[in-house]
């Protein structure tokens, strides 16, 4: 399986591609704007990696210990110590090895960060289920209503093609009465999403319906109700 362009970023951060994935990779970021960004921290973190290990003076005496040692030595070829597998890797592979794990990490925060939110997004929102009815079987709808109650989005699907003289209306209501939450038209399959205007908060209402009114919609409910849900 080819290695996807995201797995090489540290490597071409370092600058230690071949041709062949280095051509690939620029190829891609040119046309990526999330691997552009994910670049741009790689790039960041490999500045930094010089400063992340502290700087010391050698020993005053180092040189001459060592000219001293090379004397005394025999010259005989020694023989070949054993190396690890890990330590045979070029050293930039260590890097990018590394540069891997601390991004992954990163990574991983992130997420957690943004299921967070996403869970609390999810929270924050309440929904109400419209059924079609004998005049649209097929019809489905779903109003999504924010935790303080004060708008909303109202999303139909498969509701039947209406001739272009008349329009689908929305009303709220409550002890009876009906309030206009707006008119629309719906695509060749059915569908509209589209915000809800209210003169009033949506949690103050108990219910809601749909009906088939002349273009421009009705002082009142006139035609026949497609959908409709309680609050």
């Amino acid at each position: 399986m080819e290695e996807h362009v995201f797995d090489l970023l540290p490597a071409y951060a370092l600058g230690c591609l071949d041709g062949e994935d280095d051509l690939r990779v620029g190829e891609h970021l040119a046309a990526c704007k999330v691997c552009r960004g994910e670049l741009e921290s790689y790039r960041a973190l490999v500045a930094d990696l010089p400063f992340a290990v502290s700087e010391s003076d050698p020993p005053p005496n180092l040189k001459e210990t060592i000219l001293q040692r090379a004397r005394q030595t025999k010259r005989i070829p020694p023989a070949a110590p054993k190396i690890a597998w890990w330590q045979r890797l070029p050293s930039w592979s260590m890097v990018s090895l590394v540069l891997i794990l601390v991004l992954g990490a990163s990574n991983l925060l992130l997420w957690g960060r943004l299921n967070t939110v996403e869970s609390r997004q999810q929270a924050s929102l309440r929904t109400v289920l419209l059924q079609g009815t004998a005049a649209a079987p097929n019809g489905t709808g779903m109003l999504v209503i924010s935790l303080d109650g004060t708008h909303g989005t109202l999303v139909v699907d498969r509701l039947p093609i209406i001739s272009e003289s008349q329009q689908y209306q929305l009303w709220l209501i409550r002890d009876g009465q009906r309030t206009s939450g707006g008119v629309f038209s719906v695509d060749e399959k059915g569908y509209k999403g589209m915000y809800i205007k209210s003169p009033e908060p949506l949690d103050t209402y108990t219910g809601v319906g749909i009906t088939v009114e002349p273009a421009g919609g009705s002082p009142g409910p006139t035609g026949e109700k497609v959908l409709g849900g309680d609050l």
